[in-house]
């Protein structure tokens, strides 16, 4: 069990030291800026497949890195810390459930598509209906997964972006949040899913959450750093009281999002953990406009201008509130299970996680 342990920790460890070389390399101001503009980061998202992280997740059997879960969410905390512009959480994710479907993940950028209880999109004879709205990164991928009731049960499809309408958008972070339709669009393949959409929509909000915690670390990192280096009245303002408490405050809620992520994390590639999953996008949620708010008031003007990297991970955070569940709909659905469990239920909700006890 040691030596396992030891390997798999070797194995992420891999893969986050790969990730965090490569986005800090890769993943420049320059980069970013000119994917909001609408220029795809080609050489970016080249790099990131030839290092396998998109397929983390995917067994290598299947042709993936053969990580897990946990491998997949390490790296997307390294791309939220660098606020990388590709859709790593919606591939990964996606070829993570096709090739658990037993299909062959589509090579390049994948769009993930949920078709949950509040959902149009459905699957029926080799066809996708329905209509899905600020799918991420829509535009730009060259497939779609789909998780959504099928004939019988759950069924998973991958569909090429060719036969689905396409109305392109972007979203606050200039990032592509479209709205899709398929109208019967005829999927490549389709498959009984190894998930329920409730299910799917647990790990794309396990994703998120993760990515905000990386974007949140980076914004403890930026204001500090800024608060050490300003000098107003002849010495730094990190030494003034206000601005010391300031940054006390930002720091224990990057900490309670990192926690909360990475216990989330942790509890789903061990088992279900569904409740460690609606904690984390509810606490994530409800931290993110408080992290923005202190670092941003902070940094004073100079957070606020364009030119300044800051903006690229309060933006970020800002948007991924509300991706697959904002905190008001993950508390409410927490708080609905909890109650329908009873009272005895809460205690032993709180301690299962591993890393609470």
């Amino acid at each position: 069990m040691i030596a396992s342990d030891t390997a798999a920790n070797e194995t992420r460890q891999m893969f986050v030291e790969t990730a965090a070389r490569l986005f800090a390399a890769q993943a420049t101001r320059e980069v970013i800026n000119e994917f909001e503009k609408g220029t795809w980061p080609a050489e970016l998202w080249r790099q990131v497949e030839e290092a396998g992280l998109p397929w983390a997740a995917v067994s290598e059997e299947a042709g993936g890195a053969g990580g897990n879960i946990g491998d997949l969410m390490a790296v997307l905390r390294e791309a939220g810390r660098y606020a990388v512009p590709l859709p790593l959480a919606e591939t990964g994710l996606g070829a993570m459930v096709a090739a658990q479907a037993g299909l062959t993940p589509p090579a390049g950028p994948l769009a993930l598509v949920i078709g949950d209880a509040g959902s149009t999109v459905r699957i029926a004879g080799g066809k996708v209906t329905g209509s899905a709205r600020r799918v991420a990164f829509a535009s730009v991928s060259g497939h779609f997964v789909v998780v959504a009731p099928g004939d019988s049960g759950a069924a998973v499809a991958v569909v090429p972006r060719g036969v689905v309408k396409i109305e392109a958008k972007r979203g606050q972070t200039g990032e592509p949040y479209d709205d899709v339709k398929f109208e019967g669009a005829a999927a490549g393949a389709v498959a009984a899913a190894p998930v329920t959409p409730e299910r799917m929509l647990e790990l794309a909000a396990l994703a998120r959450a993760n990515q905000m915690s990386g974007a949140a670390d980076r914004v403890l990192a930026i204001t500090t750093q800024y608060a050490k280096e300003r000098v107003q009245f002849g010495r730094s303002i990190s030494t003034f009281q206000a601005i010391q408490h300031m940054l006390a405050e930002l720091a224990t809620y990057v900490a309670v999002v990192s926690a909360a992520a990475r216990t989330a994390a942790r509890d789903a590639e061990e088992g279900d953990g569904s409740f460690s999953v609606m904690a984390a996008k509810t606490q994530a949620g409800e931290a993110a406009h408080k992290i923005c708010a202190i670092a941003h008031q902070s940094m004073g003007a100079m957070g606020f201008t364009y030119e300044h990297v800051l903006h690229h991970y309060t933006r970020r955070l800002w948007v991924w509130r509300r991706d697959y569940g904002s905190e008001s709909w993950w508390g409410a659905k927490l708080g609905r299970a909890l109650a329908e469990a009873g009272p005895d239920a809460l205690w032993p909700s709180l301690t299962a996680s591993r890393i609470a006890a």
